[in-house]
């Protein structure tokens, strides 16, 4: 599951500390070339930080502040981005790659309404993540991507899909 997600999200992930410079130039430089559509460059310790600070907004009642997190576009998600890669620096100092990378697999969404490996594992395979095979890992690391659309038991072939892009 880890190899799986790393590869699928984050290359670069235990190379980077909080930030992926790369990725953010191509990002840009994609941006630039097709404004029409936005490619992100967050790595696995940004999108743990967003999840960590969309669920406490959400806990605490806080919609704006759900949405503030979650917004993609515009100043306001530069400023998002901004604050959010200051944080995954930040919480590179404190954690070890592995600690973030089990933080993440325990709060990212895997699927419509579900959040965390265990979960995924439970209601795709009906088993416990730590039974999962390597072709049931990388069935749930290609749905974080986009949960609705490549959710396995709502659209099978695009999960097929997904899946051979995350075995690439």
């Amino acid at each position: 599951m880890r190899d799986a997600v790393v590869a699928t999200e984050d290359k670069r992930f235990y190379r980077h500390g909080g930030i992926d410079p790369e990725g953010m130039m191509r990002a840009f430089v994609r941006n630039l070339q097709h404004p029409q559509r936005t490619e992100g460059a967050s790595t696995l310790t940004q999108q743990y930080i967003k999840n960590v600070l969309v669920e406490r907004a959400v806990r605490q009642g806080d919609l704006a502040a759900a949405d503030a997190a979650r917004e993609a576009s515009g100043a306001e998600g530069y400023a998002r981005k901004l604050r959010e890669a200051k944080l995954a620096i930040a919480l590179e100092k404190e954690l070890t790659k592995d600690q973030i990378l089990e933080a993440y697999l325990n709060i990212a969404q895997f699927g419509v309404n579900t959040y965390g490996v265990q979960a995924a594992a439970e209601r795709y395979f009906s088993k416990p993540a730590s039974e999962l095979t390597y072709l049931e890992a990388a069935t749930i690391a290609g749905i974080t991507q986009s949960p609705a659309p490549t959710d396995p038991l709502r659209n099978p072939r695009a999960a097929r899909d997904r899946l051979d892009v995350v075995l690439r």
